[in-house]
């Protein structure tokens, strides 16, 4: 049997014939053929990125494809800014805000968790002062003009810092209790507190 003959599909030893100057890819080669580099300007740190921390290839694809950069949903922050944050303070500053005298009942009538506002429908609306009544209806007036629909016309908007810490998450219907501002946009609801 024996001998350097070279078959087909008999044993995995090598083959012992002699090469013509042809490199077999399945044959492990010597160090001095050099394998050809796919690189940018910049020195390669991997994942498709240069030293300079840019893309290694145009429009911020990598090899395997995907976009890099800020997509949807990266880099926001989901929900209304905190209850501390001077964007509330920015905002009060605006509306120049006159507090009116009285406590009032009512009940959570919507409150939008993502955008930190609501409206509260009071239990009385007739015994809010006269002051808050008349900037109610501006308020709803200048809202139907705006193509806007009312849902009634008695609810009092209100934000996040307006409302009671101890009374979050907020649920509709939620009995609370509550004072009354008027201020450039019409009338509102402030400290709100669980009834």
């Amino acid at each position: 049997m024996g001998g350097a003959k070279s078959a087909k599909g008999k044993g995995k030893g090598k083959a012992t014939t002699k090469s013509s100057g042809v490199i077999s890819p399945w044959v492990k080669q010597s160090a001095a053929v050099a394998a050809p580099t796919w690189r940018s300007a910049g020195k390669a740190t991997g994942k498709g990125k240069t030293a300079a921390g840019k893309s290694a290839s145009k429009g911020g694809f990598t090899s395997k494809g995907k976009v890099k950069g800020k997509g949807k949903g990266k880099g926001k922050k989901k929900g209304p800014a905190s209850f501390d944050s001077e964007y509330w303070v920015s905002k009060l500053e605006e509306e120049n805000r006159t507090e009116l005298t009285g406590t009032y009942t009512g009940t959570i009538a919507k409150y939008v968790f993502k955008q930190g506002w609501g409206f509260i429908a009071p239990d009385d609306p007739e015994s809010l002062p006269p002051k808050a009544k008349k900037a109610l209806k501006q308020q709803h007036a200048a809202a139907e003009a705006e193509g806007k629909t009312v849902s009634d016309p008695s609810w009092l908007y209100f934000r996040k810092p307006d409302v009671d810490r101890e009374l979050f998450p907020l649920a509709n219907e939620t009995a609370v209790t509550f004072e009354v501002y008027v201020d450039v946009k019409g009338a509102g609801a402030h400290n709100i507190a669980g009834a």
